[in-house]
């Protein structure tokens, strides 16, 4: 158990998990997660994702990661009401190393 929670401690202390607070922290990987599973992620998802939070709040943590550089918000190209959401080369970059 020791040696899970180093490696662990020692993964949040690299950047860019370093610049992330904890709630961005989990929105990040809960967004990679519903994208890997769905092949597309709006923001009409990450609405879903605030666990007993406000959507607003849902959506700030993903302006968030947008502003540290992990994802990008984009108009929808099916429906131009919409927003996607894409991950940046630097979160996959963090997905490559965690994977």
């Amino acid at each position: 158990m020791q040696r899970l929670l180093n490696f662990m401690i020692a993964l949040r202390r690299l950047p860019p998990l370093s610049e992330l607070s904890g709630e961005e922290e989990r929105m990040l990987f809960e967004m990679r997660q519903a994208w890997e599973y769905q092949g597309t992620l709006t923001v009409s998802d990450v609405y879903s994702m605030a666990n007993g939070k406000s959507p607003s709040t849902a959506y700030r943590l993903a302006t968030a990661l947008r502003d540290k550089g992990l994802v990008e918000i984009m108009v929808a190209q099916a429906d131009k009401r919409g927003r996607e959401i894409r991950f940046t080369s630097k979160a996959e970059y963090l997905f490559d190393k965690l994977a």
